[in-house]
């Protein structure tokens, strides 16, 4: 019997056709499916950061929109909560994307419309290849993204 220590490892690897531990390869490539939800997860924090501009920007708004980014949250977090964290961690953790928001009030609204719409484009896109459980997550998802679309359209009607 070999006893276990540094100078035995190799020769008990070699023996055993074992490659030993690849603690130093690069990590593994991440499936297609997990890069479509770390890309849903971008997208829903890049959501909730122009919600939370807009909102800054025009305090009126505040208390009309807070309903709207709270679901996005909402969104957020099953997302997050289905994600298992890659190799190396590459979760997305912040906003990778700060577009400028539009001049007067009533352009933001339309804008943040614009967000909304191909947001849900986007959900409706990561359908086809998703697992059931995911599929339902997305279509869920853009079921309420295109509510939000009808309240903002209400909201830049009354302007």
């Amino acid at each position: 019997m070999l006893a276990a220590s540094p100078t035995t490892l190799p020769l008990f690897l070699a023996l055993s056709g074992c490659k030993g531990p690849a603690v130093l390869s690069a990590p593994p490539h991440l499936s297609q499916q997990t890069q479509v939800l770390l890309h849903a997860v971008a997208a829903e924090q890049n959501l909730i950061w122009v919600y939370a501009k807009v909102m800054a920007l025009y305090p009126a708004l505040a208390g009309p929109l807070a309903p709207l980014r709270a679901e996005h949250e909402a969104h957020l977090d099953q997302l997050r909560a289905r994600v298992i964290e890659p190799p190396g961690g590459q979760s997305p953790a912040a906003v990778t994307a700060r577009p400028l928001i539009a001049g007067p009030q009533a352009a933001a609204l339309v804008q943040l419309r614009a967000f909304e719409l191909a947001a849900v484009t986007a959900q409706m896109g990561r359908l086809a290849a998703a697992p059931a459980s995911l599929a339902q997550l997305y279509a869920s998802i853009a079921a309420c993204e295109s509510t939000h679309v009808g309240v903002l359209t209400a909201r830049i009607s009354t302007r």
